[in-house]
């Protein structure tokens, strides 16, 4: 778990790099929504309990896994819950960590292996 908290650590780390990085850009209230958006899926994503006590994976988690189970790219998860493909990068960073995975294909089989992603 320590592993997972670590990477949300860096995850936030990069954020405030980026947006230091977008103030400055050509659009900064465009650029600085993309990540005001990724802060707040971050933040949901670590306020929120697992879905079960046996289910290591958050609510944002599952669904984007559930996306992945349908063949859905990283980019059309991202359009489809309004984020960028970089929170989307994370979610899946996130679920690879938990379902000790290193693929998109592993990772489904591993969550419905474990009774933690239903696709019905």
């Amino acid at each position: 778990m320590t592993e997972v908290k670590d990477f949300h650590f860096l995850e936030l780390k990069r954020l405030s790099k980026e947006c230091r990085l977008h103030a400055k850009s050509n659009r900064p209230d465009i650029a600085l929504m993309r990540v005001a958006t990724s802060i707040e899926s971050l933040i949901k994503s670590l306020e929120k309990n697992s879905i079960s006590p046996h289910n290591p994976l958050t609510a944002r988690e599952l669904e984007v896994l559930f996306h992945v189970s349908q063949g859905f790219t990283n980019r059309e998860i991202a359009s489809a819950f309004h984020l960028s493909e970089k929170t989307i990068e994370f979610h899946l960073k996130s679920i690879f960590i938990k379902t000790e995975s290193s693929t998109r294909t592993e990772a489904v089989k591993n969550a419905l292996n474990n009774k933690w992603l239903g696709l019905s």
